[in-house]
């Protein structure tokens, strides 16, 4: 039997949108044939959410993915229809007040997010805005946790909405909030994630008007920002349950599924100046930073001058790195851009500044590695690695000394029980399939597509 209905929709001259919902033996499910993917940040926060897009464009979904501006092109190259969400992030976070965060203590994070300046403010209401457009035809909604306005649209519009963090966002007596300090306590492990409310009443003014306006809900000021109607949302977690394990909280649809990797071409191999320069010496090890502000020319020395104390051959990631300010000498190789699926293969150990796709590509590797924290869950990754005995203590930039780094780098390298933990640790990643993994959870929480035949009439 085919019961027809019409899906919520926004106060605007859209025709309204019919979904199907079909009951079969006493259990309804709902046909969602549109997934509206929201993400904001850097490329560590788009890689991922894109792979899933496509995935879930493979399986019959009809997906489109809200960015910021900047990263529109990437998107659509990769096969996506792009929707705006936000201005350039990456400007932002280069030159913008992102960049007092870099190296910043855990109270000075916790008091920019809930104290913004106008720039952030003006970034985030207009995060905000774009979210309500780029979801006005969807029958679900998967958001990082920065777009959260998702649960809001998701309960006007009465759709499915899936989490999906880079860090820890769920309650757990034994996991502590991804920028919050844990404790052996498990009350205030648990307390830490209530601190999510009080974010969300910086941005209370643009989102009541979103809600009463546009969405045509009440107004709220202390709404959790990942509740739909007073329920928390289920959470999908790009993360190898070899890494973290799952919070034990009753009632909650939580899921880690490993990691959803964009990787490179399965017959990559080092070529010209990368593959003479691993062919002339020792092993050497990885670094690279990402899209981290903050290193400067000072930290950029510091770590360049600790290799070589260390007597450690590298290959330099550039990102927004100094590395091509120096004059390198021939323990140094930079490079802009190679698969960190394969080329971590190449390295005998990785220093990055701990965000999850380069944790969990050094780690599927099977390479020891030392985190150095920038900011924001980076942290917390960084005890992950030190608990799983996968490297040595992580090493927040705001503490870097040449001979601090040489001393870390040192037993990256030498400790052996380091590389034993990460190549079981290794082991037991390369059998997941994350993606698909999420693939099927999505189907659980949204339905099934609808069949191409029907979704050439909707």
């Amino acid at each position: 039997m085919i019961e027809w209905g019409v899906a919520a929709g926004f106060r605007s001259a859209r025709a309204p949108r019919v979904c199907h919902k079909i009951t079969w033996a006493g259990t309804k499910f709902i046909m969602a044939r549109r997934i509206s993917i929201l993400t904001i940040g850097t490329l560590g926060d788009i890689s991922p959410m894109t792979v899933l897009g496509l995935a879930l464009k493979r399986a019959g979904y009809d997906v489109s993915i809200a960015v910021p501006e900047n990263f529109r092109s990437f998107v659509e190259d990769m096969g996506l229809p792009s929707r705006r969400c936000g201005a350039d992030f990456s400007s932002f976070m280069r030159a913008g007040e992102m960049t007092s965060l870099a190296g910043a203590s855990t109270v000075q994070v916790v008091r920019k997010w809930l104290s913004p300046g106008p720039e952030m403010r003006d970034m985030f209401e207009g995060i905000f805005r774009d979210a309500v457009e780029a979801t006005a035809d969807a029958d679900a909604i998967i958001f990082h946790p920065l777009t959260s306005i998702a649960c809001d649209i998701a309960e006007a519009k009465g759709i499915p909405a899936i989490l999906v963090p880079l860090g820890m966002v769920s309650p757990s007596a034994e996991s502590l909030l991804s920028v919050i300090p844990g404790t052996r306590l498990p009350a205030w492990n648990r307390h830490s994630y209530k601190t999510l409310r009080l974010q969300r009443l910086s941005y209370a003014s643009v989102v009541n008007e979103i809600r009463t306006k546009v969405l045509g809900l009440r107004r709220t000021y202390f709404k959790h920002p990942h509740h739909v109607a007073g329920r928390r949302v289920p959470v999908l977690y790009p993360v190898s349950p070899v890494l973290q394990p799952r919070p034990n909280e009753d009632g909650d649809q939580i899921h880690f599924t490993g990691y959803w990797f964009r990787d490179g071409p399965a017959d990559w191999r080092p070529t010209g100046r990368l593959a003479e320069f691993l062919s002339r010496g020792p092993q050497p090890i990885y670094i690279g930073f990402g899209s981290m502000p903050g290193l400067g020319l000072e930290r950029t020395e510091m770590i360049l001058r600790a290799c070589e104390a260390a007597n450690q051959r590298a290959i330099l990631g550039r990102g927004w790195g100094a590395f091509g300010e120096f004059q390198l000498s021939e323990n140094f190789h930079l490079i802009d851009y190679a698969p960190h699926d394969q080329l971590f293969r190449e390295v005998r150990a990785v220093v990055h500044h701990g965000g999850l796709g380069t944790t969990s590509s050094g780690l599927r590797a099977g390479r020891p590695t030392l985190i150095c924290p920038f900011m924001l869950d980076q942290k917390y990754w960084g005890h992950q690695v030190v608990q799983l005995g996968v490297g040595p203590e992580f090493l927040q930039i705001q503490h870097w000394s040449v001979e601090s780094l040489t001393a870390a780098i040192r037993d990256l390298v030498a400790n052996r029980s380091y590389a034993a933990r990460a190549a079981e640790i290794g082991a037991a990643m390369s059998q997941e399939n994350g993606t698909a993994r999420a693939v099927e959870i999505v189907g659980e929480i949204v339905g099934s597509p609808l069949p191409a035949t029907e979704l050439a009439t909707c």
